[in-house]
């Protein structure tokens, strides 16, 4: 009895930390979106330049996020994300201390690499808590940090005005390294897969964890879809402040429908983690990017405050919780020694979906086609996305057969 009470406060301590952890992604996602103009008047730096401070750190997510699933194969997820948080923590702080640009670009890439090599030992350490009956809540909980990490960020500036964009990167950066010691006594790295590091004398290569024996069947659609999702998540993430303002609205208005895309994105992440534990794979994937379709036309194609808000709260909810069970996902597609180098695969191809979105809109404003030519761009990636997930549902549901067997 004392063992198994024991095991849930493991499981509870597990999650609450995994959840802190993407607290502070989300945190860094939003802080340079709020500190941009600080950032620009400090260092003299055009838009183009400021391109670069948003580009950097989601290049050093993508590298992270591959190489680092590959390096908690080797040592185990505990250690990895403890140096994970010491990176980004420690590079925020550069961030906010650099006495020159190049310092700074240097502490961007360096925060996002960080920031990438966290996220698959999280997803794969929430994974091993979880069974197939509690897998997407549990996911979602500790996903749910990430949107709540930048709802927080947003609000620290507008109940902070004078708040100097230095002193956001200091608390963004300060703070998780608090989390490394807890981390440490918490976290597990479980017994079987320690004993296949020590009984393995060679690591198989990443091509095979990722394609031998038909793996390609699975590998293949969760890039796709990680890479899409991640695409017009960021966009959204990214660019909707100005796009609503292009479209006539005013600042505070713009900002409110900011923020209650992320709330809709707490609501979804939690709500389609509930969900994934009840539906079939294809069931949600249809209400996930259906709603994401009906939400991208309606926020690029109205001015209607009314409109736009619930356009918002359904971007937030579709988009982000859609990203959210990509990772519920991702972990059951692997195993073993694979299963954070699987995981960092998919999740490095989002980052670089990630990357494409922003840059992608911007070259469609600067050939001045509008947000219509960002909704002509973005809604046949929607239904790319769908397909891709969809075609997943019949290995989940073999899964879902097989553990109720045992």
């Amino acid at each position: 009895m004392a063992q198994i009470q024991t095991g849930k406060v493991q499981k509870i301590l597990t999650i609450f930390l995994c959840f802190l952890v993407a607290f502070f992604e989300g945190y860094d996602l939003q802080a340079p979106g709020i500190a941009a103009k600080g950032i620009a008047a400090t260092f003299g730096l055009s838009k183009v330049e400021m391109g670069y401070v948003f580009s950097l750190g989601v290049s050093g997510m993508l590298f992270g996020a591959f190489f680092g699933g590959r390096l908690a194969d080797y040592l185990g997820q505990k250690k990895v994300l403890m140096l994970s948080i010491a990176v980004f923590g420690i590079f925020m702080v550069i961030t906010a201390y650099a006495p020159n640009v190049e310092v700074l670009y240097i502490a961007r890439f360096f925060t996002g690499l960080g920031l990438g090599a966290a996220m698959p030992a999280m997803i794969s350490g929430v994974g091993d808590e979880a069974t197939e009956k509690n897998r997407g809540k549990l996911n979602s909980l500790m996903y749910c940090g990430l949107p709540v990490g930048a709802s927080f960020v947003a609000i620290l500036a507008i109940f902070l005005p004078e708040i100097k964009w230095q002193s956001l990167f200091l608390i963004g950066g300060i703070t998780p390294l608090f989390l490394i010691p807890f981390i440490s006594l918490v976290l597990k790295d479980k017994l079987k897969v320690i004993k296949e590091v020590q009984s393995f004398t060679a690591m198989p290569s990443t091509l095979n964890v990722l394609f031998q024996n038909k793996q390609y069947r699975h590998t293949l659609p969760l890039w796709v879809s990680f890479f899409f999702t991640l695409m017009i998540n960021y966009i959204l993430i990214s660019w909707l402040p100005n796009l609503l303002m292009e479209q006539g609205l005013e600042k505070q208005q713009a900002f409110m429908v900011m923020l209650v895309f992320q709330i809709g994105a707490i609501v979804g992440t939690l709500a389609f983690g509930f969900l994934l534990d009840r539906l079939k794979l294809w069931q949600l994937t249809a209400i996930i990017y259906s709603g994401l379709f009906i939400a991208l036309s309606l926020l690029f194609t109205t001015t209607s405050i009314p409109v736009l808000i619930v356009a918002g709260i359904m971007g937030g909810i579709f988009s982000t919780g859609g990203q959210s069970i990509l990772y519920g996902i991702s972990p059951i597609f692997y195993s073993g020694m694979g299963k954070v180098t699987g995981v960092g695969s998919a999740i490095s191809l989002g980052r670089l979906g990630a990357m494409t979105g922003p840059l992608l809109t911007g070259k469609i404003l600067a050939l001045g086609l509008g947000t219509t030519g960002i909704l002509i761009a973005s809604l046949p990636t929607v239904v790319i996305s769908a397909v891709a997930v969809a075609s997943l549902s019949s290995f989940k549901s073999e899964q879902k057969k097989l553990t109720s067997l045992s």
